[in-house]
């Protein structure tokens, strides 16, 4: 799929979402290498940043019905990816869980991507991508605090629910950096 690239924004934010499309776009397509689709990835992130969850609590998280919940879950499981297990809070119902191997294929994709942006920002001046990091959190969190106020997420305090995962795989990431160059 290729967009129109003489298109020219109107307006700064204008500018602003036809580059997050953009973006978008591109880190939801599979990366070379890459064994799952973007959806399973986020399920993946979202289990790797929380642990184990009910289903509904998954969905939650994620933004999206039970029902899709489910048939992504069904998925990762037949893959080998996520397993089920009993609640300790209630018997009758379950959780599900990342797999070692889960584990493994989530950081794996992170690292692709990760690799992605760290190339797009080759040439960068370190001061430039820290500038580039705040500017980012701070829109982030605007939009989620505006999401949040008008009801559109569960609860705030689910809203930092993403930063280990992220900061995990920054870490894995600058690990796998520094051996490759010693």
């Amino acid at each position: 799929m290729h967009v129109n690239d003489a298109y020219t924004p109107a307006t700064p934010v204008e500018g602003v979402l036809h580059a997050f499309t953009r973006i978008g776009r591109r880190l939801k397509a599979k990366q070379p290498g890459d064994t799952m689709d973007h959806s399973a990835h986020l399920v993946l992130f979202v289990l790797r940043c929380n642990g184990a969850l009910r289903l509904s609590d998954l969905a939650n998280k994620m933004e999206i019905d039970a029902s899709t919940a489910s048939r992504h879950v069904r998925g990762l499981e037949q893959a080998g990816l996520i397993r089920r297990s009993v609640d300790p809070d209630d018997g009758r119902a379950f959780r599900v869980e990342l797999t070692d191997q889960g584990t493994t294929e989530w950081e794996n994709n992170a690292k692709r991507r990760m690799a992605l942006l760290s190339q797009a920002m080759e040439g960068w001046s370190e001061h430039d991508i820290k500038t580039f990091e705040q500017l980012m959190t701070r829109f982030a969190d605007g939009v989620t605090s505006i999401a949040d106020a008008r009801g559109d997420t569960k609860a705030s305090s689910d809203r930092a629910w993403a930063d280990k995962g992220w900061a995990e795989a920054a870490r894995l990431h600058t690990e796998e950096n520094v051996e490759s160059t010693r």
